[in-house]
C-alpha cells in the first residue's frame, strides 16, 4: 500500500481543562456523493464496520475496550462528509487514541461483520418508514434535489443494502480515508501537542495518492409549483415540507435572509408559528429552516397537522409566502430577530466542541474566513431594505416543492385544489425505496 508522504497537516485543537473530557473527531472532507451509483450506503456501512475488526482486535475486543474505557464512539456520514466521532475522559485519551489510530489506518473489514452491518442498516431503514417525519424529510430533499448528489440517499435503502458486501465497504475506506482527504480534530481536556502526534501518525499511515474531488455542482432550484404526495395507509395526521433551493454563507446577501428566515418561522413567536398554531391550532410546530452546506441547500417550511386540515394549512402557507415576498417585514420584526440573533449567540460557543466545529466549518462548506468571527457585527450592518431584497432574491413564492405524507386516495383532490398554479403531482409510495 502506498502510505501518504509529506501530509499537510489538517488539524484543529481547541482545548479546554474545566472538565476531564475529551472529544475527537476522525473527519472525511468527501462523502456520501462517492458511492457508486447503485451502492449507495457504501461508505455508511464502511464507517459501521470499522470498529468490527482491526489488525489487531476483533470486534468484541473493541467493543470491549471502548466499554472499559468508559469511552462513545459513533459515525455519521452525509453527501459533503462523514465522520467517527469519539468521547472519552481525560485519564484514558492515549490507549483510546492508539485503539482510534487501529480502526482508521488497520480495519480489516470482515466480509461476515460488513454483511451483519448491512443487515442491520438495512433494518433500521425499513424502521424509518414508521416515523413520519424523516419519512417526509427524506422524500422532500430526494425530489427537490433530483439528479443532485444532495438528492441521493445517503444511508443507501434496502435494496442497496441487499448488494452491498466487503469489496463496498473497502473501496469506500480506500477512497475516502487518504490522508489528504481527513482532518483531525479534537476538543476539551487535551494539549495541541498529544492531538499533533497523534494526527501525524494516523494520516501519515493512511493511503496515499489522489484524495476525492470536493467539487460539487450547484442544485438547480425548481421551476414551478409541484406537489409530491408519500402515499401511506391510514393517516389521520400529514407531514408537510415545502420549499427550494435558498442560498449559501458566500452569497452576500445570507446573513439578511437569515434574519428573514428569523422573522418567518425561525423562533416560536414567529409568523408561521402565531398563525398556524397559536390563531387556527392546525399544527402543534410550524418552522421554516434555512439549510447550509457545501453548496447552496434549500429554504424549507415544515408543519404536521391533522389530515382535515391540510389542504388549508398549505393554502395558508403559500398565501403567507406570497405575502412574505410582496410586503417584506417591519423595522420592529427586524429589531426582534437582530437582537433575538445576537443574544442567543453565546450559545453557539460556550462549549469548546462548539468552538472547535466552527473552525471545522470553514473548512468542510467552503465558508468565508471571517463566517464566525464578524457575524455579530453582519448581523447589526444588515439593513431593511437589504433584508427584504433578499426575501425577493431568494424566495418565490410561484416555485416551490410541496411534499406531503398522506393517504393519497383521501387528500389528493383536496391538496391539489389548495395549491393553485400547480404544475404537476406526483404520487410515490411511503415504503418505495
Amino acid at each position: 500500500m502506498t502510505r501518504a508522504a509529506a501530509v499537510p497537516r489538517k488539524v484543529f485543537c481547541e482545548p479546554s481543562h474545566d472538565l476531564p473530557i475529551v472529544d475527537l473527531y476522525i473527519v472525511t472532507e468527501t462523502g456520501t456523493a462517492h458511492d457508486p451509483k447503485g451502492h449507495e450506503g457504501a461508505l455508511h456501512v464502511c464507517l459501521r464496520a470499522l470498529r468490527r475488526g482491526t489488525a489487531k482486535r476483533s470486534a468484541h475486543e473493541i467493543d470491549a475496550l471502548i466499554d472499559r474505557l468508559g469511552a462513545e464512539l459513533s459515525t455519521s456520514a452525509d453527501a459533503t462528509m462523514s465522520m467517527l466521532q469519539g468521547t472519552v475522559i481525560r485519564r484514558n485519551l492515549q490507549p483510546f487514541l492508539e485503539l482510534l489510530h487501529d480502526i482508521v489506518t488497520e480495519p480489516t473489514l470482515p466480509s461476515h461483520e460488513v454483511s451483519q452491518v448491512a443487515r442491520e442498516l438495512r433494518a433500521e431503514l425499513v424502521d424509518l418508514r414508521d416515523d413520519d417525519r424523516s419519512l417526509a424529510a427524506r422524500h422532500f430533499r430526494r425530489a427537490l434535489f433530483e439528479g443532485h448528489p444532495f438528492g441521493r440517499p445517503s444511508h443507501g435503502t434496502p435494496t442497496t443494502m441487499d448488494r452491498l458486501g466487503r469489496d463496498d465497504a473497502l473501496s469506500a475506506w480506500k477512497r475516502s480515508f487518504r490522508g489528504a482527504n481527513v482532518i483531525i480534530a479534537g476538543a476539551g481536556d487535551i494539549r495541541e501537542a498529544e492531538l499533533d502526534a497523534f494526527a501525524g501518525r494516523t494520516l501519515d499511515a493512511l493511503p496515499g495518492g489522489r484524495a476525492p474531488t470536493r467539487e460539487m455542482p450547484e442544485p438547480k432550484p425548481l421551476k414551478g409549483r409541484h406537489l409530491l404526495l408519500v402515499d401511506k395507509p391510514a393517516r389521520t395526521q400529514t407531514q408537510i415540507n415545502i420549499g427550494n433551493v435558498a442560498s449559501h454563507p458566500r452569497d452576500r446577501d445570507h446573513v439578511a435572509l437569515t434574519l428573514a428566515n428569523t422573522i418567518f418561522g425561525g423562533t416560536f413567536t414567529a409568523r408561521l408559528m402565531r398563525e398556524i398554531r397559536s390563531k387556527r391550532g392546525w399544527s402543534y410546530g410550524a418552522s421554516s429552516r434555512l439549510a447550509r452546506d457545501r453548496v447552496r441547500d434549500a429554504w424549507s417550511m415544515w408543519t404536521f397537522p391533522a389530515a382535515t386540515d391540510a389542504a388549508a394549512c398549505i393554502a395558508l402557507q403559500l398565501k403567507m409566502v406570497e405575502q412574505f415576498v410582496a410586503r417584506g417585514v417591519t423595522a420592529r420584526e427586524l429589531a426582534f430577530a437582530r437582537s433575538y440573533l445576537s443574544r442567543s449567540y453565546a450559545f453557539e460557543t460556550d462549549t469548546a466542541s462548539k468552538r472547535l466545529w466552527q473552525q471545522l466549518d470553514l473548512r468542510i462548506y467552503d465558508l468565508p474566513r471571517n463566517y464566525y468571527r464578524d457575524h455579530l457585527a453582519r448581523l447589526d450592518a444588515v439593513t431593511l431594505d437589504e433584508v427584504n431584497a433578499a426575501i425577493r432574491r431568494r424566495i418565490d413564492p410561484d416555485n416551490l416543492l410541496i411534499s406531503v405524507v398522506a393517504t393519497a386516495s383521501e387528500l389528493r383532490a383536496p391538496l391539489e385544489k389548495a395549491v393553485k398554479g400547480l404544475a404537476s403531482t406526483r404520487v410515490v409510495p411511503f415504503d418505495a425505496d
